[in-house]
């Protein structure tokens, strides 16, 4: 009898996922074509009314041609966690992700989890995002505030793709120097590398805000090389083609994080504001070396929302402190993003597109969904980006990529 009522009172949510079935085309990474299938699960599990288990994960399978003809299939947790929560506080601790920042796609304090880039070319940031090991305490203070604490003891670095990632046409790192040896020295495992930060969010009026800070380490790694190079690693031009002398190596530097960020909603608009200032982060001079600096990102973007559609657009400033031997920089990017339904929400399509005038570098990407059943849908989608600046969008300039796949959801 105990056992029945034991079992009876375990709430549990049917499992969810999807099965996809896909193939994309590289027309400037010589003609690369790849053929991807994923099975992707989730369980929710709510033992007791305060506490929630989260499982997913997904298998993954890839087929490639062009410059080299290769395969891979891999198997990952993308979720485990257990979430304890009170009127009072609430403790997430397992293997996951957290979220801030409230920009699109682009968000300056979203720096806790690294990221997939061919995900998140392919889908957007929210898809990219890849899990580490963290322990999160929130306490509420009232209805209107609360303040956490985040723990990560051992470092992720951020991955081009994550299958035969040394051929993927996304890592540029391999595409502009195919012949030399890359190294990359990753944090150890160890107390004095572990990150964490924490975060105050209130609610004044009608204005959610919050500041955050977080230490850790750069998601992607800085190359030097111990001789004079004779190019750029993150260059895919034609003006630096030339291989470089010796191997490079690459490390991860730390940084602090200390930001901020708001959003306010009036009727169909809706007003967001967010800004980091990193001290002492990483980047790559134009000579292969890196350069220690202090740097801020912030951005203001408005949104509307009205029947079938939204649409927003945001301004974001990039700006770089000058050092010995390096001068400042100052970049300026529009971002303008839509969402449309048609047909009572039977067809979507999705755009992103991100201009940057001091770079004179833009990035395009279009997904057209349409759903053929309630649980299966096919989707298109299309990245274009131009420009050779030394900017993200400039750096993967040879990327421009077409995909169709369909899903089947249970």
């Amino acid at each position: 009898m105990t056992m029945c009522v034991t079992a009876a009172a375990i709430a549990q949510t049917p499992h969810r996922g999807y099965v996809s079935l896909g193939a994309d085309h590289f027309p400037n990474r010589e003609a690369t074509t790849e053929m991807r299938a994923r099975v992707f699960a989730e369980e929710e599990i709510d033992p007791t009314p305060k506490l929630l288990v989260t499982v997913s994960g997904f298998a993954e399978g890839l087929l490639r041609s062009g410059r080299k003809n290769t395969r891979d299939a891999i198997f990952r947790v993308q979720e485990g966690t257990l979430e304890f929560r009170t009127d009072r506080f609430e403790i997430l601790a397992g293997y996951g992700t957290v979220v801030w920042g409230v920009l699109d796609e682009l968000q300056p304090t979203d720096v806790v989890n690294p990221l997939d880039v061919s995900r998140f070319f392919f889908d957007g940031r929210g898809e990219a995002r890849l899990p580490v090991g963290l322990a999160r305490v929130r306490l509420f203070l009232s209805e209107n505030a609360s303040i956490e604490g985040l723990y990560v003891p051992f470092f992720r670095r951020g991955r081009f793709d994550q299958l035969d990632e040394p051929a993927s046409p996304f890592n540029i790192v391999t595409a502009a120097n195919p012949a030399q040896h890359i190294q990359e020295d990753e944090p150890a495992r160890s107390l004095r590398n572990a990150q964490g930060g924490g975060r105050l969010r209130v609610t004044t009026g009608r204005v959610d805000w919050s500041i955050s800070a977080f230490r850790g380490f750069d998601a992607f790694a800085l190359f030097s090389s111990p001789l004079q190079p004779r190019s750029a690693p993150f260059s895919t031009s034609e003006h630096s083609s030339a291989p470089f002398s010796t191997s490079i190596v690459g490390t991860f530097p730390r940084f602090t994080m200390v930001g901020g960020d708001f959003e306010t909603a009036r009727g169909n608009w809706g007003v967001r504001g967010e800004v980091a200032a990193f001290a002492r982060d990483g980047f790559h001079d134009p000579v292969l070396r890196t350069s220690i600096r202090d740097s801020m990102d912030a951005g203001l973007g408005v949104d509307r929302k009205a029947g079938e559609y939204r649409v927003s657009g945001t301004i974001l400033l990039h700006h770089e402190a000058s050092v010995t031997g390096s001068t400042g920089r100052t970049d300026v990017s529009l971002a303008l993003g839509s969402d449309r339904t048609f047909a009572r929400e039977r067809y979507q399509l999705r755009t992103f597109a991100v201009y940057s005038p001091t770079q004179e570098t833009a990035f395009l990407r279009a997904i057209a969904t349409a759903k053929l059943r309630d649980n299966v849908a096919v989707e298109g989608s299309g990245g274009w980006l131009a420009g050779d600046g030394t900017d993200l969008i400039g750096r993967f300039r040879d990327s421009d990529f077409v995909y169709a796949r369909v899903k089947y959801y249970f």
